[in-house]
């Protein structure tokens, strides 16, 4: 599925959905993004949202919580920071954003108005992130789709054993025929 249809389905998903954009950490841009909102759309907002959110995860201020959170010791740094998430909440709106499972150069953001339920955002957001995760995957080699042969080889009989007893079928039969006399 195409990164924009993705942006378009959790759009339609949340009620209150403002905008939403697949945020490239590198550089700060939208690979994808769907506004529905004129305000987020004619001044440009969601492009500026977007390298601000690429700046939070991979910037300053994710670094120091890092450090502040012990988060740096005893591992190499990573790329994108010690933050995996972020909800900001405005007057007039939320704001989610996280790291895309699998490939932490890329952020989902999704804007919504303040009528919006935060669990349902964040639950879309974790539906939406999986989608994307596999999306953004690229697909195992296909070596063949026909069948492996299987190898002949002769029928030779199985030798009969009897069927193994354990300890405790024993027992309770020993059981039953002392209780028997």
């Amino acid at each position: 599925m195409r990164l924009q249809e993705i942006c378009e389905e959790i759009m339609e998903d949340v009620d209150g959905a403002l905008g939403c954009a697949l945020v490239d950490l590198g550089t700060g841009l939208p690979l994808a993004m769907q506004v529905t909102s004129d305000a987020l759309l004619d001044s440009g907002a969601m492009e500026i949202l977007s390298a601000a959110g690429a700046e939070y995860f991979r910037g300053e201020v994710g670094h120091q919580l890092e450090s502040a959170m012990g988060g740096g010791a005893g591992r190499p740094p990573a790329d994108t920071g010690f933050v995996e998430e972020i909800q900001t909440t405005t007057e007039d709106s939320y704001h989610f954003m996280s790291i895309v499972p699998g490939n932490e150069q890329t952020v989902l953001m999704l804007i919504t108005d303040r009528t919006a339920n935060l669990g349902l955002g964040w639950v879309a957001m974790r539906r939406t992130l999986r989608r994307v995760q596999e999306g953004t995957r690229r697909p195992a080699r296909r070596v063949s789709s026909a069948p492996i042969p299987k190898p002949a080889s002769p029928t030779v009989p199985e030798p009969e054993t009897p069927a193994p007893t354990n300890g405790n079928a024993n027992r309770r039969a020993g059981r039953r025929g002392i209780r028997g006399r």
